[in-house]
């Protein structure tokens, strides 16, 4: 039994999904799905009922589950304390995020683990986060829009919804929701990260039927929401913003949209050899939002 198979048991255990494990992953789900049915002919049980495309830990899964996550726990708890012992500083790591109010919480469960660890995040325009990420300077960059190239791991994991933000005087926010195709006439307060051709706001618009009054169009979050507080138009609001309770004059709307929503992804480089602290911290927040986003979908279908 190798600790490969254990690590990737448990994030098929996690995820429940073979084909969302392997993109935690970055390996084909054929691969993955060898793993596992090795595993399995090692234990000689199987760990997962499977019902179609959906698989479910059963009773053997769930013991082992626990059994596997309690030993990879002493092992990295001996890795710490040979560190500890030898006298080695953990390392750095460097990350480029977006405004989140995810971010805190994810950051605080790895220092729980690394408590030692440095963590440099900067918030950077994705062109600027591309350069960084080339150059070593960040070894991840947090974003909602794909950061592509050669060399660059681009892997979407977080579907995030965007709601409607109007001021308060304005004559939708007597609403709580809304169908996009309602603020065709508005003057809208625009958004991009400055790499795609065409804004997610936009795009947005366009799958509803109208072409959106954009009258400014910025780089910097803040200074979007901030013009939208002062009652110069509207804009979109991400579910996860942390500047909601900062805008006292305005009002999020729930848009009966579906596909409002922009996707969070993680970018790194393919064939860098990064360090051990560093591909540590890349799992961590890859699973930590998997995680929510599978919270998320389980509750929009319950």
């Amino acid at each position: 039994m190798q600790l490969l198979q254990l690590h990737y048991f448990l994030t098929v255990a996690k995820t429940q999904h073979m084909s969302q494990a392997a993109l935690v992953l970055n390996i084909s789900q054929s691969s993955l799905s060898k793993t596992i049915a090795r595993l399995e002919d090692e234990l000689g049980v199987s760990l997962f009922d499977r019902k179609g495309k959906k698989i479910f830990l059963n009773s053997y899964g769930i013991f082992f589950a626990k059994e596997a996550e309690r030993a990879l726990r002493i092992l990295e708890e001996a890795h710490e304390s040979l560190q500890e012992m030898a006298g080695i500083e953990e390392d750095r790591v460097s990350i480029s995020v977006m405004s989140s109010t995810i971010l805190p919480s994810v950051f605080k469960s790895f220092y729980e683990r690394r408590p030692n660890v440095r963590i440099y995040q900067s918030i950077l325009p994705d062109a600027v986060a591309k350069e960084r990420l080339i150059s070593g300077e960040i070894e991840l960059s947090v974003s909602n829009t794909p950061i592509t190239g050669p060399d660059i791991e681009w892997l979407p994991i977080l579907k995030e919804r965007l709601d409607l933000i109007v001021p308060k005087n304005h004559r939708l926010a007597q609403f709580d929701e809304i169908d996009l195709l309602e603020a065709k006439n508005e003057r809208f307060i625009g958004y991009k990260s400055g790499v795609e051709s065409m804004s997610i706001y936009e795009q947005c618009c366009l799958n509803v039927g109208f072409k959106p009054n954009i009258v400014f169009e910025g780089t910097e979050m803040s200074i979007v929401l901030q013009l939208v507080n002062e009652g110069q138009g509207i804009s979109f609001y991400p579910q996860y913003s942390f500047l909601g309770n900062q805008l006292t004059n305005t009002k999020i709307i729930r848009l009966k949209n579906n596909d409002c929503f922009q996707m969070v992804g993680f970018a790194w480089i393919k064939r860098r050899k990064y360090s051990y602290v560093a591909k540590q911290f890349r799992h961590h927040m890859i699973q930590s939002f998997t995680d929510i986003n599978n919270k998320n979908q389980r509750t929009i279908t319950s």
